[in-house]
């Protein structure tokens, strides 16, 4: 079965050709690899029209430029249209994966339509690891979902058939926002805690933009009436902490409170205690 690697970039020209590299060095070697280049102006598009001549021709690699700059969520979803395999892996043009990744992934796909690999390594801008994360995760797929626990698209494959599209009107977020909707469609879903997915930390990742906040509050306002009554107290609770994580504290402490009324037991978890002292009481731990 053919698996179709999509790497949406712009302005990745220090790191792209590594996460190409990491495809290319996959186990599973029936791949193809879709590059979107939205615009790049930092010589992104050329590098690797320069550097992968042998694996253009050949059809291995296929890269496209975007006339002007689209955002991510239509530079996936193009890859997607532009792409042919059985199984749609994302990765993103600052991340890097183990060499197996694709094979454990693929080998789940019997069963589910979606296929999560926990990512815990973190990496700098040499690809040194920075840290390997030992957080301790639910075995309930749902609560990890709407509590944005699990979101990478780096991290996330689909079958073909079962992809849904990420929304072009979210800029940011659109990650979580796309396994919003396939948890609330019943999608079958499996997660996997084999640390195979590594994640660039540098300081142009967008979770640190305001953007993030704008997004994450589009999310509230348009699923705050879907999400089941078991899993509210849990996305109340990760809006609130993003909220007092920007500075917003009336709003963020309202929503938390909501979210510990519905749900006492949410405290229980020392991550989420760490959470409110650090964000909601400004205290350094």
């Amino acid at each position: 079965m053919k698996v179709s690697v999509i790497i949406p970039t712009y302005n990745c020209k220090e790191y792209i050709k590594k996460a190409i590299d990491s495809a290319l060095s996959q186990t599973y070697k029936d791949i193809e690899i879709i590059v979107i280049d939205d615009a790049s102006e930092d010589g992104t598009y050329e590098l690797v029209l320069n550097e992968y001549i042998q694996e253009i021709k050949d059809g291995i690699l296929k890269i496209y430029k975007n006339e002007k700059n689209r955002e991510r969520s239509y530079s996936r979803n193009l890859g997607f249209e532009k792409s042919s395999g059985d199984y749609i892996f994302f990765l993103d043009a600052d991340d890097e994966w183990k060499e197996n990744y694709i094979q454990e992934s693929v080998n789940e796909f019997k069963n589910f339509d979606v296929v999560y690999s926990i990512p815990r390594t973190f990496i700098d801008k040499n690809s040194k690891i920075i840290r390997i994360s030992k957080r301790r995760y639910s075995n309930d797929i749902n609560e990890l979902i709407y509590s944005a626990q699990i979101a990478y698209p780096s991290a996330t494959a689909f079958k073909r058939e079962k992809y849904i599209y990420f929304r072009e009107d979210y800029t940011q977020r659109e990650d979580w926002e796309l396994f919003l909707r396939m948890a609330l469609k019943g999608y079958k879903i499996n997660i996997l805690n084999n640390n195979k997915v590594m994640i660039r930390e540098h300081n142009k990742r967008t979770s640190r933009s305001e953007k993030f906040l704008t997004y994450t509050l589009k999310i509230y306002q348009e699923y705050k009436d879907k999400i089941p009554d078991k899993y509210l107290p849990y996305f109340l609770f990760h809006i609130s902490e993003t909220l007092l994580r920007y500075g917003k504290l009336k709003e963020g402490w309202k929503l938390l409170i909501k979210a510990i009324k519905l749900n006492p037991r949410i405290l229980l978890n020392s991550r989420r205690i760490g959470s409110i002292l650090k964000r909601g009481f400004r205290i350094r731990l």
